[in-house]
């Protein structure tokens, strides 16, 4: 599972986009817009719960491990690269989501 800032018409509208990634299928199975807090992250895992996930691997956000209490549940980004990855190609492809270091345009000049 994973979060992504992105915002609505101006920077002061932020929403959060909460997923959670199958690194198997290397596809997206669940995912919320909202703010980041526990109710968001709570109705992220109401849409897990029919999947019955096994193990939980997350970053070090807090939220996180309270949410996942007495789950089993991995904090490591070794583990979260492929959702971290996933995130980069939606900011490269979304420009909203995009960072200035990433996307840029190029004038002219050769190639």
């Amino acid at each position: 599972m994973d979060e992504q800032w992105g915002y609505v018409g101006a920077k002061s509208r932020q929403r959060w986009l909460f997923y959670a990634y199958d690194r198997l299928r290397k596809t997206v199975v669940a995912h919320v817009f909202g703010e980041r807090t526990m109710a968001t992250l709570g109705r992220l895992m109401s849409l897990l719960s029919p999947f019955d996930v096994v193990i939980w691997m997350t970053d070090g956000w807090p939220l996180y491990e309270s949410r996942l209490k007495g789950k089993l549940h991995v904090i490591s980004k070794r583990y979260t690269q492929r959702i971290e990855r996933h995130n980069l190609n939606l900011r490269q492809h979304l420009a909203r989501l995009g960072r200035k270091s990433l996307s840029f345009s190029k004038i002219g000049g050769a190639a």
